[in-house]
């Protein structure tokens, strides 16, 4: 027992003055020595789940594989008490030694530790199996708790160097982060930011922005106060539009879009620690919107342009259609006009010979001629034939006028190129075109002035007055008045331009709608009666492409008065 008792101290000193793993060799030697053993090994893992091993007499301990460490220890051992059993060479001893003792050193948690006594001096007593049992349950608790230790201190130095990486990234995140990210007091005053924000705010360094307001560096300080409310009342707040104008005192010339997000960290009692956000610099997303916007526009205007060329284009087609109908008709009627006229000129002469011969034979004194003449009223015959025969002169006479003008208004269409026209003649023709729709609501009026021919396109002057026309006479319709309205249509030379005037007394136009009149699409006609097109059209051949003017005089009530002047010459 006394030499029990000593091994005990010497254990118990050699792991209170050596927290190593080197302990553990001393601590083999030691047994051996006191059982009168030959080797020893010792099989524990370590606080780092390492499987290892130390030989007594060697001078570290080694590192086995687990397959290799259970081989050796699992059937070898009983788990609670100590154990003998025979012939064994442990790891790094070649000759195998014929008698064994083993008992548990300790069992805690995932650790284990096992000791293990050779010789080949004779067989194991239970005296001295039961004395190993002794040692080693004495120390056992001492040994566990520096197991514990050794854990403890691994799971420390883990949870150490996992803080550390955290904190690492944590510091590249707040330093690489390409937007500015800060802290802030309740008050608003940044305690916190990062090169990003010092980017943003003030280049000179960080000392340069903590301690002020952020209120200190956007436009409107009154905003950044509305936010702080928003982040108090909701506890966060998200994409908070906010304008960067102040760098670190000075006005920025290139102020900064930005969005802040932000939100408060508090304590268990709802008291607020600080502030946390983000600024994100959305200039470029800006400047990007804005020149996709002024694209649209563009492309909006490009695109109406193109429905202002193809509906011109389809007016074109409409009058060249026209112009051909107009054409074609003129042609259909000349044709058998010019039989009618040629008959009717040779039954004049005839009839002019009848009534010589009847002139005769009154004057020849035959009775019985003269009896039928007045029995079959002979003279007033004669005078209703010279009636007949002149009014067929006027009527073909004004089928000869419309051919004319229809012939007039299709050779006019054809011209692509300006050339020299003649606006009376133009206007006589499109009056014609428009008859139809004018003559059973308007009587037109014509006062055509002395003017001189001018270089123009005379078709899309002709659609400029045949829209106007044909506008006048439905304003008038609108009206359902009993009677007939009034179309005036008036030419004179002003200047260097020749002006016409179309003047209806329909029933005017408001403000607005006389503002708006030339606007592309705008009508004031009911739906599929109107493309607000026809204006707006007529703006464009008079004042774009003719480079003259057009404009429109009108109140409620009042009738309008459309003005078209066209310059005599056009620039080269």
């Amino acid at each position: 027992m006394p030499r029990n008792v000593e091994l005990t101290n010497e254990l118990f000193r050699i792991y209170l003055r050596d927290e190593s793993e080197k302990a553990n060799l001393a601590a083999i030697n030691a047994i051996v020595g006191a059982t009168k053993g030959d080797i020893g090994a010792l099989f524990y893992d370590d606080a780092r789940n390492r499987f290892r091993f130390c030989l007594s007499g060697s001078d570290f301990p080694i590192s086995l594989g687990a397959e290799r460490w259970h081989e050796c220890v699992d059937r070898r051992i009983k788990r609670d008490a100590p154990d003998v059993f025979e012939s064994w060479a442990p790891p790094g001893l070649e000759i195998p030694l014929r008698y064994w003792m083993s008992a548990p050193l300790y069992a805690a948690g995932s650790g284990l530790g096992y000791v293990f006594i050779g010789r080949d001096g004779g067989v194991w007593t239970d005296e001295e199996v039961k004395a190993l049992g002794s040692i080693t349950g004495v120390i056992s608790e001492i040994v566990v708790i520096r197991h514990r230790k050794d854990l403890e201190a691994r799971n420390r130095r883990e949870a150490e160097i996992a803080l550390a990486a955290t904190e690492r990234r944590m510091s590249d995140f707040f330093s690489l982060a390409r937007d500015m990210l800060y802290t802030s007091d309740n008050d608003g005053i940044v305690t916190g930011i990062n090169p990003a924000g010092v980017s943003l705010l003030c280049e000179s360094g960080a000392e340069a922005v903590v301690g002020r307001s952020l209120a200190d560096f956007v436009s409107n300080p009154s905003t950044y106060d509305y936010f702080l409310e928003r982040v108090h009342e909701a506890g966060y707040i998200d994409d908070f539009e906010i304008l960067i104008t102040d760098k670190c005192g000075k006005p920025d010339k290139d102020p900064k879009f930005c969005t802040i997000s932000a939100h408060e960290v508090r304590d268990g009692n709802g008291r607020t620690l600080e502030i946390q956000g983000f600024v994100k610099d959305i200039t470029d997303r800006i400047r990007n919107e804005r020149e996709l916007w002024k694209a649209n526009l563009e492309l909006a205007e490009v695109n109406l342009k193109l429905q202002q060329t193809q509906e011109m284009m389809v007016r074109h087609e409409k009058l060249a259609s026209i112009g051909q109908l107009a054409a074609g008709i003129a042609h259909e009627i000349n044709n058998p006009l010019g039989f009618l006229r040629s008959n009717h000129a040779m039954l004049s002469k005839y009839s002019g010979v009848m009534v010589e011969i009847n002139r005769r034979l009154l004057e020849s004194g035959d009775a019985e001629y003269r009896r039928l003449f007045e029995e079959y009223d002979v003279a007033y015959i004669l005078g209703e034939i010279e009636h007949i025969f002149s009014e067929s002169d006027e009527g073909y006479e004004r089928i000869k006028r419309i051919v004319g003008n229809l012939m007039s208004f299709s050779r006019m269409d054809k011209a692509s190129e300006f050339e020299l026209v003649d606006i009376n003649a133009g206007i006589e023709s499109t009056i014609l075109v428009a008859w139809n729709e004018m003559k059973y609501v308007a009587e037109v009026e014509r006062h055509l002035g002395d003017i001189p021919k001018i270089y123009a396109h005379g078709g899309e002057i002709n659609q400029v007055v045949l829209n106007i026309l044909v506008n006048a006479a439905q304003a008038i319709a609108s009206q359902n008045r009993p009677e007939k309205g009034r179309i005036t249509v008036k030419t004179e030379r002003i200047g260097e331009c020749v002006v016409i005037f179309i003047t209806d007394d329909g029933p005017g136009m408001s403000d607005e709608v006389r503002t708006r009149v030339f606007d592309p699409f705008y009508t004031t006609k009911e739906p599929g009666k109107g493309t607000g097109l026809g204006l707006s059209i007529s703006y464009e051949i008079v004042v774009n492409k003719h480079k003259g003017t057009l404009s429109v005089e009108s109140s409620p009530g009042a009738g309008t008065t459309f003005r078209i002047g066209l310059p005599i010459l056009q620039d080269a």
